[in-house]
């Protein structure tokens, strides 16, 4: 389990890295989205690459140009991960019932299309 954890904290700190460095506007090291390429359209993930560079370089505001929504999914996953990985007993559990509760779920499940009619229709 720590081996995996591991590995995935590396892979996570070295598609930041690069991210980092290289500008996705610029350069296309990474693959574009294919939902936007194929219909037009922004797909509630698109401009998170944009996103990465932009936050590890410093400029929040920018980051969030590219997606609003980025940050709301960023929190989530760190106290998903925060649940899972590091808390134990009664603090993991009761964090477990918000993180992994029925509120919770439904509203990341209603939030993700919602996201995706409103950026595209306000063209964000």
């Amino acid at each position: 389990m720590r081996l995996r954890l591991s590995i995935t904290v590396i892979i996570i700190l070295m598609v930041i890295a690069i991210l980092r460095r290289f500008n996705p506007a610029e350069y296309q090291l990474f693959p574009p989205c294919l939902f936007h390429r194929l219909t037009g359209l922004s797909c509630p993930g698109c401009g998170m690459q944009r996103f990465v560079h932009a936050l590890a370089n410093g400029h929040p505001m920018e980051a969030i140009s590219y997606n609003a929504f980025l940050p709301l999914v960023i929190i989530y996953v760190l106290l998903f991960a925060l649940e899972r990985l590091v808390l134990t007993g009664k603090a993991q559990t009761r964090l477990r019932e918000v993180v992994e509760g029925r509120t919770a779920c439904l509203s990341l499940a209603a939030a993700v299309p919602l996201w995706f009619v409103v950026r595209n229709l306000l063209g964000i």
